[in-house]
């Protein structure tokens, strides 16, 4: 396996310092491998006037390969996107004092500090393609359209780090990803376009971004009591067993709280709806039945309260990515 070491920097630093080491070629901010550890193309751009620097990547390992970033005592924060290919999944960690985060989704989006250690991992053979973009700390804050305390920030990415990934605008920012490797790879790259590609990437990003966090400030700011733990436990531990559920009504009884109290506050301690977190608890206990092959899909639905066998289907596909079916077969 190949091991990279650097620290959280401008890349030309990264580039300069690994390049006497591994015998790459730095250029004109451009790193071509000779093929020593990986072939492929590495190249840095910047966005005039933002003080936005960002790399483009599109290379092969020729044998396993890990990258690991060290913190640095300035602050910056990097957005990552990586897209390894065929089938292999993307591998990546951050650790800091909040705890740890770990991504293996393909692509990946990850967004994290230049505080933060950081490991990126990838299998012999795989097509890597990665495209990372270094923010100035002032920057960053600038496109936030609300006031964000810089601790409920932080912990924001370390407890929600699903959300920190795009949502109503993922498949436009995976379509600026494509295009930008795609373009950026070309022997003489339009450096216009490939700037105004990141440019919409990163308006994007940061519209779903700020509409998540401003969620995330908003439920910061319920308080549950004690006594309200106690009872939302309750509602938990039944929605777990992933039996038919009661209505909500019989859930509030459950709880002594009013509707608006149970979305609130559950969504508070559980960082998600009563029913998205009973929906997946349901296909937890879908899946595990599945796995003993001991029972047919359409059992298995109807055990679950599914008279329509095609809504049992597409929520398991939704949950997993994957039909019933083929969970068996595979």
């Amino acid at each position: 396996m190949y091991f990279l070491t650097s620290k959280h920097n401008r890349y030309s630093s990264f580039f300069g310092g690994n390049a006497s080491s591994h015998k790459l070629m730095p250029a004109d901010n451009i790193l071509l491998s000779k093929g020593a550890i990986a072939p492929g193309g590495f190249k840095t751009f910047s966005i005039e006037n933002d003080d936005v620097h960002f790399s483009c990547a599109s290379y092969t390992p020729k044998e396993d390969l890990q990258l690991h970033k060290v913190p640095v005592n300035h602050e910056f924060f990097i957005l990552r996107m990586d897209d390894i290919s065929p089938a292999g999944d993307v591998v990546m960690m951050t650790d800091n004092k909040h705890g740890t985060r770990m991504y293996s989704k393909n692509p990946s989006v990850m967004l994290m500090s230049s505080l933060e250690e950081f490991t990126f991992f990838a299998a012999k053979g795989s097509q890597v393609k990665t495209l990372e973009i270094i923010m100035p700390r002032r920057w960053f804050f600038s496109r936030l359209p609300m006031k964000c305390p810089y601790g409920l920030l932080k912990k924001y990415m370390t407890i929600k780090s699903r959300k920190t990934a795009a949502d109503a605008g993922d498949s436009l920012i995976k379509e600026l990803f494509v295009s930008t490797i795609k373009e950026a790879v070309k022997e003489v790259p339009d450096v216009d376009r490939i700037n105004n590609n990141v440019s919409s990437l990163l308006n994007t990003y940061f519209a779903d971004f700020s509409s998540n966090l401003n969620n995330f400030l908003e439920s910061e700011r319920v308080k549950v009591s004690k006594d309200e733990i106690n009872r939302l436990i309750s509602v938990r531990k039944y929605l777990d067993t992933g039996m038919p559920a009661p209505s909500f009504d019989s859930l509030t009884k459950m709880a002594f709280m009013s509707g608006t109290s149970l979305k609130t506050k559950f969504k508070k301690m559980y960082g998600t709806t009563v029913f998205e977190y009973y929906q997946s608890m349901r296909m937890q206990k879908a899946r595990i039945l599945l796995l003993t092959h001991r029972y047919s899909v359409k059992q298995i639905g109807r055990q679950l309260g599914y008279s329509n066998m095609s809504n049992f289907t597409i929520a398991f596909k939704k949950e997993f990515n994957q039909l019933p079916h083929e969970l068996i077969k595979g």
